[in-house]
């Protein structure tokens, strides 16, 4: 047993020996034999582009000559016809053709015809027959009466929109004068050729009768005692006149007594009313029983002024536009003055005619027409024809106007006329019939009355009812 655990011992140790002996050295590997580098190839020769010969320089062309540029060529001249009722010479076809020919000079676009068409009947006789058969011209100036019918049959062209344009300045136009541009809350017309009644006076003849030409008569009952006065130092004399048997002297007689011609619907004709009678009662008492007011129809519009220039009567009621030909003609010292008034004051009645465009025109007329009207309306426009004619001024920025002014300086009873009409002037009428349903019955009853062949009220109601019957 001993034995035994010696020799387990011995392997022990033997063991731990072997273990604790150092690891073997390792033999290098031999490292394989490296083949022989190759001798390098010599690089060859890097080859040289060859250079073309250089081509031999073009001689440059020569530079073409720039051709002139074209001026562009100037827009087309749109030319358009112009109808106005004017007669064929005389100081305002003067005054026209001058505006109208420094128009046509002026804007190279438009080329403005002006056709005269006679008298404002005949103009718009004219224009109704052209209506139909579809030949109406571009524009026309028309009576201020006329303008609702044209417009209720769809003849013209609303100028709301045009109206606007800044450089026209709309609200510059004289709020008198705008009132017959309107048909149903629409504008269809542009004062021109404007004017109102007007009183001129003899001043040398006031002042024999012991009267004072400053203060001329406002009221009827003034004016009939100075006729009184005036008669009694001249008996050979009416010391009153005017063409005054027509609807616009009269309708301006009764405005001024708080009546009117039609209802403010216009389907009534008002012209019978108590106020009417008693304002054309005024006017058939001088004429019939005083003797101091000389009545002439409307065909002596003309004549009654020539009447008053020669000195054959002191006080001449007639329109504004007649002081031009007074102005120059009158020997005597004259003056200016508002028709006496009744109760509500004196009436300047708004006359004259208004421009208009036609709607069936083309655009392009249309257009051209409305730069013709605008240049017209221009301040020193208006002002320019209204010293030479001697209507209203449309403007009120026309008053100030340097050749205005001046004439003003001149001719002070001129802006006096003018002030006056701004400060009485009332709006006529307004009824798309007023020709056919007032004029054809009330001018003929008028004249018989104021001639003394009809009474009054007998004469009014018969009109009146032929009126009425017209309008429904």
């Amino acid at each position: 047993m001993r034995i035994f655990k010696l020799f387990v011992v011995l392997l022990i140790a033997l063991g731990v020996i072997v273990a604790c002996a150092p690891a073997p050295t390792p033999v290098p590997t031999p490292a394989p034999p490296t083949a022989a580098p190759k001798p390098t190839d010599a690089p060859k020769p890097t080859a040289v582009p060859a250079t073309a010969a250089p081509q031999p320089t073009t001689a440059p062309q020569p530079t073409a000559a720039p051709k002139p540029t074209e001026a562009p060529k100037p827009a087309a001249t749109v030319n358009i016809t112009v109808w106005y009722p004017l007669p064929t010479a005389g100081t305002l076809k003067e005054a026209m053709d001058a505006l109208v020919a420094k128009f046509n000079a002026a804007n190279q676009g438009v080329k403005v015809e002006l056709v005269l068409t006679g008298n404002y009947g005949q103009n718009f006789e004219k224009i109704l027959a052209s209506a139909s058969a579809n030949t109406l011209p571009d524009a026309a100036m028309v009576e201020l009466l006329q303008i609702p019918q044209l417009a209720s049959a769809n003849q013209l062209l609303a100028l709301d929109d045009l109206s606007k344009d800044a450089d026209f300045k709309f609200d510059d136009l004289a709020p008198a004068l705008l009132g017959n541009s309107y048909w149903n809350n629409k504008l269809y017309a542009i004062p021109w050729q404007r004017s109102t009644t007007m009183m001129f006076i003899n001043r040398d003849a006031f002042k024999a009768a012991g009267l004072d030409p400053d203060k001329p008569p406002l009221t009827w009952d003034d004016a009939r005692k100075m006729s009184q006065t005036l008669l009694a130092k001249n008996a050979n004399a009416y010391p009153m006149t005017g063409a005054i048997a027509s609807d616009w002297a009269f309708e301006g007689q009764l405005l001024s007594f708080g009546g009117s011609l039609l209802s403010k619907d216009g389907k009534t004709a008002t012209y019978n009313s108590p106020e009417a009678l008693t304002a054309v009662n005024v006017w058939r008492d001088m004429s019939q029983k005083d003797k101091t007011l000389s009545i002439r129809g409307f065909n002596d519009f003309g004549a009654v002024v020539t009447d008053f220039i020669a000195g054959k009567n002191v006080m001449l009621m007639h329109s504004i536009f007649s002081r031009a030909q007074i102005e120059r003609d009158a020997k005597f010292d004259w003056d200016v003055a508002a028709i006496p008034g009744g109760p509500a004051g004196p009436v300047l009645n708004a006359g004259g005619g208004n421009f208009v465009i036609f709607g069936k025109t083309t655009p392009e007329k249309q257009k051209a027409a409305w730069t013709f009207l605008k240049w017209m309306t221009a301040p020193e426009n208006t002002a320019e024809y209204s010293i030479k004619s001697g209507y209203l001024p449309v403007r009120t920025s026309a008053l100030k106007v340097q050749a205005m002014v001046d004439y003003g300086k001149q001719s002070p009873k001129t802006l006096k006329a003018i002030e006056l009409a701004f400060k009485y002037g009332k709006s006529r009428a307004v009824s798309a019939v007023f020709e056919k349903a007032i004029n054809q019955y009330m001018n003929p009853a008028l004249q018989d009355i104021l001639l003394g062949t009809a009474e009054p009220k007998a004469a009014l109601d018969a009109a009146a009812k032929k009126s009425n019957d017209a309008l429904q």
